[in-house]
């Protein structure tokens, strides 16, 4: 998904994450900001953004094996982009012990979860998929892919475990989940979209790691 207008406008607290209206707002704005009236493509894109920034800090943690911060919605802070997106929060949180972190982690997304699907149309599945590739994400970025599959452990619910592949010595997160992005006008499918037929993936993937 290609960042837009990345320009922080103001900071809300994080129970603004739960309120419906307000999440309604952004979803428009993000809408308006790809060129899309589609509310369930456009609450996907700005889930997308907003489920990385939320698991971002307990990955780091758990990769790094130092104290995990207790995600609670009401001890966040959330800075806030002119297109409506949160690409990363702040933290007023205690550590916690890791299994009681990540159990704060899973009811904090439940309840984003349950008001974006309210304001956007997206099934619930569907964005619980996108926090595990989230996840995935995360922990490749911190260099401890393997550290996803004890998270998402911990989490439990209706987190689906995240999936990796190697593709030219390279490791990628083997999506579940579609950000949606190719209903935006001019737009396509992400190189890794799991909608993309398994060799046409493949073959892109082995690109990136070529530069071919």
């Amino acid at each position: 998904m290609v960042a837009q207008s990345p320009e922080v406008t103001g900071t809300v607290g994080g129970a603004a994450l739960r309120d419906p209206a307000w999440v309604t707002a952004r979803i428009t704005e993000m809408g308006r900001s790809w060129g899309t009236g589609s509310c369930r493509a456009a609450g996907t894109l700005w889930w997308c953004m907003v489920a990385s920034a939320l698991v971002r800090p307990v990955v780091g943690a758990y990769a790094a094996h130092a104290a995990v911060p207790a995600v609670e919605l009401d001890r966040l802070s959330c800075p806030v982009r002119a297109d409506g997106g949160i690409e990363t929060v702040e933290l007023a949180a205690d550590p916690a012990e890791p299994r009681a972190a990540a159990q704060a982690l899973r009811a904090s997304l439940a309840s984003v979860i349950a008001t974006v699907a309210q304001a956007s149309g997206a099934g619930i599945p569907a964005l619980w998929a996108v926090v595990a590739d989230a996840i995935g994400n995360r922990a490749i970025d911190a260099g401890a892919p393997g550290v996803a599959a004890a998270l998402a452990h911990d989490v439990g619910g209706k987190l689906p475990a995240p999936r990796f592949q190697e593709v030219g010595g390279r490791t990628f997160v083997k999506r579940i989940s579609c950000c949606l992005v190719f209903e935006a006008p001019g737009c396509e499918m992400c190189t890794s979209c799991p909608k993309r037929p398994a060799a046409d993936r493949e073959r892109l993937l082995t690109a990136l790691t070529t530069g071919n």
